[in-house]
């Protein structure tokens, strides 16, 4: 969560996680909602600036995109809120070249224009 910007015994680490684990998410996380829980407490997710802020998190690299490597490390330091098979799905339908979502396909992503 460090990577993130939080401390990881801070209470808003323990707040998305228990945010995570109710039972309308009973079976599993879907990333949608995993973006949600996270953009709550990180940033504003109704701006550009908000949501950029929102990727850079991610993108802890600067390669400009979010890696496999990159939802992976955020789900674990979360409590494994998505397995691999769940972030492959997440790459595959949602980015422009399945292997990483770009700024521009998370900007997509978080505005609900192209996830379905």
């Amino acid at each position: 969560m460090q990577t993130l910007g939080i401390d990881a015994k801070s209470p808003v680490v323990f707040d998305m996680i228990a945010e995570m684990d109710r039972p309308s998410f009973q079976g599993g996380v879907s990333f949608e909602q995993f973006l949600q829980v996270v953009a709550q407490r990180l940033g504003d997710q109704r701006t550009r600036e908000g949501i950029d802020r929102i990727f850079d998190l991610f993108d802890t690299d600067r390669t400009e995109s979010i890696s496999f490597g990159n939802l992976k490390r955020v789900t674990k330091e979360l409590g494994d809120v998505l397995n691999d098979e769940e972030i492959r799905d997440v790459l595959t339908r949602s980015g422009s070249n399945s292997a990483e979502l770009s700024r521009d396909d998370f900007f997509n992503i978080m505005t609900k224009k192209t996830f379905g």
